[in-house]
């Protein structure tokens, strides 16, 4: 859900100078029916290039809480059932004041309450039918009017009622006023009732005539100015090959390149946030693939011409490292220093050990200056194994870590090599090593090529994926899951991205698949300083979308020990498609730098050909394909500021005095916290600092969001200095941040008296707290009464209910298995046990809130929600429902949708539930494979679903009873169309969901009694072993004797062996398919014989990511329209992009490049059976048919 004004009024805008003025218009919008927040990025590409900023909210507080003041206008585009006396007396005060007034659409049937809000707007809507219409223009000489042609769009036909008689009509239809100007007070207001949907508010016509009102709304003097303010136009230029992946009907030209300041015309900027230069091509610099700064507070950058195709051997390159200085104080570089040079592609650095690390594949080197001339005069090498097969898919983002470890993630490319004793090989993921380079361990795999991390201030972490997965947490690592059987990270790290799409403010962005998504995301950097609004601290994450030329805004917000991002917007989006952020980062002084790699060319591969780009181009060596259009002259970094907030103190630390680093590691900027705790721990003066470090932790006190940043980085520093003890640990437990609590917790010494401290905090208030804390535990000595301990938790719905505590309690139970096991054993039924158990209660009342959508919230029934999986459908609130009484909610399609109006319910885990409900159709018309009206519950397993009614039918009850799984909440839909399109009318009333057997509950014993069986032997000692065996013996019960079944001795490693061809080929047809560049199947026409089992081996020889879906006869569009529908699923990668539909019969895991699946189906009956890649914007061209014969 979009809250109110996500940034804070931090959006889209800024003035780069008096010749540069863009208006401000504030878009209210809500969550109903019209979808303002989709109609809202329209909206922005229309007028964006035009100048005109926008900043979506949806709290109508904003009308009375000074918001208003910043904005030239406000635009409503809402349902708002009410308004309070505060928000009118907002809204009259600001328009009567002088403010534009822009009402659209459905803004005439909001805040039904104010007689005052309508006479404002001029009149009230009524009614509606639908179609395709134009209007006609009553008064052309007015200035809105003048020389605007009108258009012709699909639109509701609103009739009004109550106007008032001081409207000036400019457009009628049919006679009913449809677009007229008010002029209340001082203000002005434009009103048009054109806006239902998609069709109008992406049409021309319709920009054109927004565009006109708001000019002359907020009045001649603004708008003269608006217009003289000289935004340059896009030149464009004729004959350069242009990749046309989005297939429009002409390529895109390539429009001249701009200089800084025209450039920033072009460019939105959060408002309220200033916008300066730092650097440019001016200095000399070029292709800036990074930014870091140094214990000075100085601007480090890599420069690349070599990237992406020309990597050189050692010392032949043309990349480079630079110092950047502003020497006269201005904000501007004036000053390059040349650390080092002849380096062939690097892509990430962090600073250690007084040198600098730099990411350089196929290796790792530390460079150093060792006599203080700022210039590398040793360069060695780490480690190696980086591959260099795609330079994009490489290691990037090296970041010290809390733990004072080097983190950094890696592309698809990936590693094969050996560190220290070690020899390791993994792919695309995050990883961290010691700065010595003696050790590396491999933290997690992420779903697609990775570009991307961050750290919060409580050491979480977060990683961004290139393609249609921009925020990822990593809650456990993979080295944890890797000590206990029975547990493992389940593929890849999970996605956390709620938002989907990206908000380019022009349409002439290019992609080559996910389009409209993220498909070149790159860093996942959070605002951690307080030089921003406070709804940056610590939860506004930078994620780069180079090919939408914007920096989006992930808002980071817990969920238990998880987290979510949602949408806050663009930081900057630029209509200058020459605007590449690639790199944002907090610098020094609290602002957000940014690297702009300003280039019209951003995209690596695939190589383009005829068929896909719309030409041959050629692949270079680094695997981008190789073109004219790669510019390395020009790069530009940028500084935002927020206006009123002062800088971060800044620091120099280079002479490592103890008090300037004590004082630093309480900054309010984490990157002087970081690097405080990085110069202590290397100083190893533990004499000087433990004493100074145990007082900032006890005396340091939390902020306004709860971080006590001097506290956490005390502590990780005391842990890297050795000199953790007990005390200090308890003090730290007992803080009350709980980001200090949790960094206790990870650095207690691995002790018994540790694991004592610990058990107090499993019942702490705070999930995160609680997750580290059991996490530390599961790394303690083998304890019994921790393992007693542990067990009486066992039931605790606060773990139980949250989604990675359990296995946090896992971890933690395995590790203490042997006192676990035998309290569990104390309280289990002996094995001669007889009788029944007493029954329980089950009361029978309807869970579901609102069951006969007689309360409304607008035009929706309240806590219910629309979803639309594809095509178009009209939701509404009808009168009588069944019985002839009351309400019923009613879905529609002309043209065919998959729709639901669906509401959430809080159940059971493991228990039994009936939905019953009531379903009237008119002309119902299932299409493509859809079932009609029917219920369903989408998150479960096989998806339960009633029967579906279609055609003309009364009144008719369906039911389905189902299962909970460890789910805390159904989502119970009212589906129309289901896995397929319908046309006509389909209603729905009296919904009811009963509870109908006791259930397991909350409780995860069993499993969690079969996981710490399975580790007995990892982790107990023999003692403990034999005492739990004993009991076992001595006292049977029926829990022991399953327990006895499921302990197992270490197992003897035996050579396996892998599914061959041959092997194969005895009970299957075999059949091979690759998937290779430019988005093919090398073969699109199998064959087999009807009537035997096949096995189809599909490898991934290719860049990219594919997978493999064969469906039944008949079903290609039915499969591809579930494809275009699934990128918006926040499951869809853990889907691996394949749809849940009954007509696929056999589909593949997401593979990487390289990867290799075998996927059997049983015997087939003739016919032909297509199959593609379901991979977003892959299907049409990526597909072909196994013919059966």
């Amino acid at each position: 859900m979009i809250k109110s004004l996500l940034f804070i009024i931090t959006t889209i805008s800024f003035i780069v100078s008096s010749e540069a003025k863009r208006l401000e218009v504030l878009f209210l919008g809500d969550n109903g029916s019209h979808k303002p927040s989709e109609r809202f990025p329209q909206i922005m590409q229309g007028l964006g290039p035009r100048g005109v900023n926008f900043t979506y909210t949806s709290d109508p507080n904003c009308l009375h809480d000074g918001t208003l003041e910043q904005f030239d206008a406000l635009m409503i585009f809402a349902n708002i059932g009410k308004i309070t006396e505060e928000q009118e007396k907002g809204i009259l005060d600001y328009v009567y004041n002088g403010g534009a007034f822009l009402p659209i659409h459905c803004a005439s049937y909001c805040f039904l309450n104010s007689m005052k809000y309508v006479k404002l707007v001029g009149a009230q809507f009524k009614s509606h039918g639908a179609g395709i219409f134009t209007t006609d223009i009553k008064k052309p000489d007015h200035p809105i009017m003048k020389g605007f042609k009108g258009f012709e769009t699909w639109d509701e036909t609103y009739v009004h009622r109550l106007g008032t008689n001081d409207r000036n009509i400019l457009q009628t239809r049919e006679g009913e006023p449809w677009t007229w100007t008010r002029e209340p007070g001082k203000g002005r207001v434009f009103y048009t009732a054109y806006g239902h949907d998609q069709r109008t508010w992406g049409n021309p016509g319709f920009h054109d005539l927004v565009h006109r009102g708001l000019l002359w709304a907020i009045g001649e003097e603004k708008s003269k100015e608006f217009l003289s303010s000289e935004i340059p136009n896009l030149v464009r230029r004729d004959g350069d090959l242009v990749p046309n992946y989005e297939r429009r009907p002409e390529p895109i030209k390539v429009h001249i390149p701009l200089n800084v300041k025209d450039s920033l015309k072009h460019t939105q900027v959060a408002n309220g946030i200033d916008v300066s230069l730092y650097a440019s091509e001016e200095l000399g610099l070029y292709s800036v693939i990074e930014i870091d700064w140094d214990e000075k507070g100085r601007a480090w950058v890599i420069e690349t011409r070599d990237y992406p195709n020309e990597l050189k051997p050692a010392e032949q390159g043309q990349d480079r490292i630079r110092i950047l200085e502003d020497t006269n104080g201005d904000g501007k570089a004036d000053k390059a220093i040349l650390f080092a040079d002849k380096l062939s592609i690097p892509t990430g650095m962090c600073f250690a050990r007084d040198g600098l690390i730099v990411q350089m594949a196929p290796h790792f080197l530390f460079l150093k200056d060792t006599d203080g001339d700022d210039k590398a005069d040793v360069r060695e090498i780490l480690f190696s194994g980086w591959s260099t097969g795609d330079t994009h898919a490489g290691p990037s983002n090296l970041k010290y870590g809390f733990d004072n470890w080097i983190w950094g993630v890696m592309g698809y490319a990936g590693f094969n090599g050996k560190v220290g004793e070690k020899q390791h090989r993994f792919g695309q993921g995050v990883y961290r090593f010691k700065p010595d380079g003696s050790e590396l361990e491999y933290l997690g795999r992420t779903s697609n090529n990775t570009w991307g991390l961050g750290f919060s201030e409580n050491n979480d972490v977060f990683i961004s994926t290139a393609n249609n997965q921009s925020s990822v947490y990593m809650p456990i690592p993979k080295t944890q899951y890797d000590r206990f059987e029975g547990l493992d990270q389940s593929g890849s790290l999970p996605g956390i991205d709620s938002n989907k799409k990206f908000f380019p403010i022009t349409p002439n962005f290019r992609q080559v698949d996910v389009f409209g998504g993220f498909t070149a995301a790159a860093g996942h950097h959070l605002y951690t300083a307080r030089s921003f609004p406070k709804d940056w601290w610590n939860k506004t994450a930078l994620v780069n979308a180079p090919t939408g030329n914007l920096v989006y805004r992930a808002q980071i917000k817990p969920e238990g020990s998880h987290f979510v991002a949602e949408n806050g917007w663009n930081l900057v989006a630029s209509a200058d498609e020459w605007f590449s952020p690639i790199y944002s980062e907090v610098g020094p002084d609290g602002a957000i730098w940014m690297s702009d790699w300003y280039s019209f060319l951003i995209q690596h591969n695939p190589t383009p050909n005829k068929g896909r780009g719309g030409f041959d181009a050629k692949r270079g060596r680094g695997n981008a394909f190789e073109s004219p259009l790669r510019d390395y002259t020009r790069t530009r970094i940028y500084r935002f500021t927020a206006k009123g907030i002062k800088p971060s103190q800044t620091f120099d630390l280079s002479q490592k005095n103890p008090d300037d680093l004590l004082s630093a590691l309480q900054s309010d900027n984490m990157l002087w916290r970081m690097h405080a705790q990085r110069l202590i721990v290397e100083s190893n003066d533990t004499k000087t600092f433990t004493p100074k470090l145990k007082a900032i932790i006890k005396n340091s006190k939390p902020d306004e969001i709860g971080i006590a940043g001097g506290a956490i980085h005390a502590l990780w520093a005391l842990h890297g200095l050795g000199s953790i003890d007990h005390e200090t640990v308890e003090l730290g437990l007992s803080h009350k941040s709980p980001g200090a609590r949790r960094a206790a917790a990870a650095v207690a010494p691995k002790t018994n008296k540790s694991t004592e401290l610990l058990l107090t905090m499993v019942n702490d208030p705070n999930h995160q707290v609680r997750k580290d804390a059991l996490l530390a535990i599961s790394e303690m000595p083998p304890s019994e009464e921790a393992g007693k301990t542990l067990h009486s938790i066992r039931k605790d719905d606060f773990i139980l209910s949250d989604k990675w505590l359990p296995t946090a309690f896992q971890m933690a139970s395995s590790r203490h298995g042997a006192g676990y096991l035998k309290a569990a054993l104390a309280t289990s039924v002996p094995a001669n046990a007889t009788g029944t158990p007493k029954a329980v209660e089950i009361p029978k009342e309807n869970l579901i809130e609102n069951p006969g959508f007689e309360a409304i919230d607008g035009t929706l029934p309240k806590l219910w929600k629309l979803r639309t999986y594809s095509g178009k459908a009209n939701h509404k609130i009808v009168s009588p429902g069944r019985g002839g009484k009351g309400y019923a909610i009613m879905i529609d399609s002309e043209s065919g949708a998959d729709s639901s109006v669906y509401i959430d319910v809080k159940v059971k885990k493991r228990t039994t539930y009936q939905l019953n409900a009531w379903i009237k159709t008119e002309g119902l018309k299932p299409l493509r494979g859809g079932r009609g009206a029917q219920l369903n519950l989408h998150a479960l397993p096989d998806q339960p679903r009633t029967a579906a009614i279609k055609g003309d039918k009364d009144w008719t009850k369906v039911s389905v009873t189902f299962k909970t799984d460890d789910r805390g909440t159904v989502g119970i839909n009212c589906l129309y169309g289901g896995w397929g399109f319908a046309t006509g009318k389909a209603y729905w009333d009296d919904i009811e969901l009963i509870q109908i057997d006791a259930g397991q509950g909350p409780d995860i014993s069993e499993d969690t009694e079969s996981i710490v069986a399975a580790n007995l032997y990892r982790h107990a000692s023999t003692v403990q072993i034999s005492s739990v065996l004993n009991h076992i013996v001595t006292k049977p019960t029926k829990l022991g004797n399953r327990i006895k079944s499921m302990i197992r001795a270490p197992k003897v490693t035996v050579k396996e062996t892998k599914e061959d061809e041959i092997s194969l080929s005895k009970t299957h047809q075999v059949l091979k398919l690759k998937a290779v560049e430019g988005l093919k199947f090398d073969i699109n026409n199998l064959e087999a014989k009807a009537g035997e089992p096949i096995a189809i081996i599909v490898s991934n020889p290719d860049l990219l990511q594919h997978n493999f879906v064969i469906g039944n006869p008949g079903t290609l569009d039915k499969i591809g329209s579930s494809a275009d529908s699934i990128i918006t699923n926040p499951k869809a990668i853990e889907m691996n992009y394949v749809p849940e539909i009954n007509e696929i019969i056999g589909s593949s895991k997401l593979l990487d490049p390289g990867a290799v699946e075998i996927i059997k189906l049983g015997p087939l009956k003739k016919g032909k059976y297509p199959y593609v890649c379901t991979f977003p914007g892959h299907w049409r061209i990526m597909q072909g048919y196994l013919t059966i014969k």
